[in-house]
Parts: C-alpha cells; structure tokens; sequence
C-alpha cells in the first residue's frame, strides 16, 4: 500500500509538471534577466496563505525552511502544492499579460521519537526562477533587425534535514541541500534579408552545487512561566554560502550554419542568508506568526565578476491563522476551517536605473480538513513590484496556490492487504 500511494504522488507530480509545460521561451517579467532571476519562496501549503516564510511556525505540517520547526510534527506527513500565477507588466506605455501553472514543491515529514522532537524531512523546492522574453524592432547599421533577449530555467533544491528537541524547549536542526537547474539565454538578430547572416547566440549552463542550513527554535514561553504564553516561539535560521559549478554548451550562427561548443564555465558564486521568526498563540484559536529573511546578493558573482544590478535582499512578512475550536457549539460548513491571512514587503536584490525595486503583498488562504490527518489548503495572493517611471517596469502579480496535506494513516495496512 505504502508503495502505491507513492506512485500515485510521484505519477500526479510528473503528470502535473508536463501538463504545465510552455513553449520554450515565453513573455514573463524583465527583472528575472538579473542574476538567477525571480526568488522563489514557497515553504508550504500553510505559509502560502498567511504570506510568511514560517521560520518560526511549528504544527502539524512540513517546514521546508527551517529544520529546527518540524519538532512538533506529530504523525508523517507528505504535502505538496501547486500554484497557477498571472503576470501584467507594464512600462506606463505597453503593457503583456502572460499566465503560468507550476508545481510548487513536494516535502515528507518523519518523526522518528515524538519525545525527543527527532525528524527527518526530505523535499524538492524551487529557489530561483527565470522567465523573460523581451522582442524590438530597431536598426542596426540603417537596416531594420528584429532582436529578441529571451531566457528561461531555474534553480531547483533537493534537501534532506533532521531535528532534535532533547534540549528542554529548544529544538536545533540541520540540513543539507543539493541545488541543481539549467539556464537557457538567447540573443538573436533577424534582419528577415537573405543578403545578410542573422545573428543567434544561445547558451545553456547547467549548474549545480550543495549547500548547508541550520535552525534553532526556542520555545520562550514554556521557559519563562511568568509570560503566560505557552506557545510563545523565537527561531533563528541560517544558510551558507557555496558554489555553483557550471558546465555550458554555446550555440552560434556562423556563415555555414551553427556551431556548438562545449566548456566549463566559471563558478557562480550563491550567497548567504540569515533569517528570524517569532510565533505565538492568542486563546484557543488565533495564531500569529512573522520573519524576517535576509540574503546577501552584493556578494554574488560569477567567477571573479559581481553585478551592479544586485543587492542585499530584505523580506519583511506576517501572518494569522484562524483554527477550528476544539468544541463547536454547532457544526456548520465553515465553522471547522483554517482561516490565514497576512502580508509581506520585500525589497528585492534589483537595484537598476539608480533604485532599489521594492515589492508589497498581500495573502489569503483556506485549510479544508478532510479528517484528522488530511487537509486540502487552498490560497490567493496579491502582489506589485516595481514602477513605471524613471524607465522602469511595474509587475503585478496575482496567485492562486492549491496542495494536499497527506497524514500516516495513508500508510497504515489493512487488514486484508496484512493477510
């Protein structure tokens, strides 16, 4: 049974992925031209509705940020999501929209001493993606030429954590991450003339590197009585620095057609982040939970070569959840539903033109129980970055996220299939 609902998962993921599949290069935003392009922070299904990254957030669901919160895992859980996306950017004078459906990331939760806070997590989560497709008709020389910049690919984590609470009220974690993705860029010139040779240049890197994670959860309320909050938690993060090794294959028209050139390129080197979480419970019902993450983009580089067009990266964020009381005075469709909300500021590691690109949201989402150990979580999102002016470019963004929440009693024999 074990091994046939994970089929199903892996066999749904897989399906999901290629039925999401686009044209190879398709119009997205311009920022994600810079560096390794957009940030991706989806943690969980949870996080996703109340807009945090949930440094901090412990419960029944699987952390994917911070190692040292999963100690209060209570059962094994398999979450994964999924996220459809819409893009209208605009210049002040043109605007595109284009639209996206993506998996999100899929995590596993185990507890191996439920006393002890010991859990093993494994997941595969995006980091960074890139999209951008950017088309003009100029001259060049005084001949018309159609140029198009386009690029996409990403960087993907595969990660494998564990967590120990075998200190009274403190919890520590560590992490190992494999990250791995392939970049595709192109830079083509169409003069549409036969006397003349167009000119196409397209460069694929695959890249890979591993890095480390650290967590460290401290539950003040149940070590200082006097503040009459038991679940009162503060939590600190940490994420090394490390290279990524790349291997690139160019492709270039020349006057007898294109040829192709395998080398290895230069190290990119990834930066370093820091982050701090903060969580607490009001009554029975209200939970409040925010962080802050902090990356270290100046310190990005390839080879020996930085970017002038990437910065220090700061995301400010909090959210609330709504919990079903524990004993309802009457049963209703709503009254035994998560309810989570929240908002984030982030500004960016973009700093073009002379300004820093800033980005505002706001989140809302929905956890359905299916029973005591399955939830289907369901979320909407809102967010602007940027601006017209000072020849810049406003994005608005607006998500819909949708994943599953998985508990053991998925993995549990029957009777029939134990004879």
């Amino acid at each position: 049974m074990k091994k046939l609902v994970l089929f199903y998962i892996f066999f749904l993921i897989s399906f999901m992925s290629s039925l999401f599949a686009q044209e190879e290069f398709s119009v997205g935003s311009p920022y994600t031209i810079y560096g390794l392009g957009e940030q991706q922070y989806y943690v969980s299904n949870r996080t996703e509705g109340m807009g945090i990254l949930g440094i901090a957030l412990s419960g029944n669901y699987v952390n994917s940020i911070n190692p040292a919160i999963n100690y209060r895992l209570p059962y094994t859980i398999i979450s994964f999501g999924f996220e459809y996306d819409l893009l209208n950017s605009s210049n002040g004078n043109k605007n595109s929209n284009v639209s996206n459906a993506d998996v999100s990331g899929f995590n596993l939760g185990i507890p191996i001493d439920k006393d002890l806070g010991w859990v093993i997590n494994l997941g595969f989560n995006q980091m960074n993606q890139i999209n951008y497709k950017i088309v003009n008709n100029t001259f060049t020389n005084g001949l018309p030429v159609k140029s198009t910049y386009a690029g996409n690919g990403g960087l993907t984590r595969i990660n494998v954590g564990m967590c120990f609470a075998g200190l009274k009220n403190v919890s520590a974690g560590l992490e190992y991450n494999y990250s791995f993705g392939n970049i595709k860029k192109l830079a083509l010139l169409d003069f549409n003339d036969a006397q003349y040779t167009n000119s196409y240049r397209r460069v694929e890197n695959n890249i890979h590197g591993s890095f480390l994670k650290a967590g460290l959860a401290i539950n003040l309320g149940r070590m200082f009585t006097e503040l009459k909050s038991e679940e009162l938690t503060i939590a600190l993060l940490y994420q090394t620095k490390y290279n990524l090794k790349s291997e690139a294959e160019v492709i270039n028209q020349t006057i007898i057609g294109l040829d192709t050139t395998s080398l290895t390129a230069s190290d990119i080197k990834y930066p370093q982040a820091f982050g701090v979480g903060i969580m607490n419970k009001f009554g029975d019902r209200i939970i409040v939970s925010g962080d802050f993450f902090w990356q270290q983009w100046s310190e990005y580089m390839i080879g020996n070569q930085s970017s002038p067009n990437l910065k220090n990266s700061m995301r400010f964020a909090i959210g609330v959840e709504l919990t079903p009381p524990s004993k309802p005075e009457f049963e209703t469709f709503w009254i035994n539903k998560f309810y989570r909300f929240g908002a984030f500021y982030e500004k960016t590691n973009l700093y073009i033109n002379g300004e820093t690109i800033s980005c505002f949201g706001i989140n809302a989402g929905i956890g359905i129980p299916l029973n005591q150990y399955n939830t289907i979580d369901i979320g909407v999102s809102f967010a602007t970055r940027g601006k017209t002016s000072n020849n810049l470019i406003r994005d608005n963004m607006f998500k819909i996220t949708a994943g599953f929440n998985f508990g053991e009693l998925w993995f549990i024999r029957t009777s029939e299939e134990e004879k």
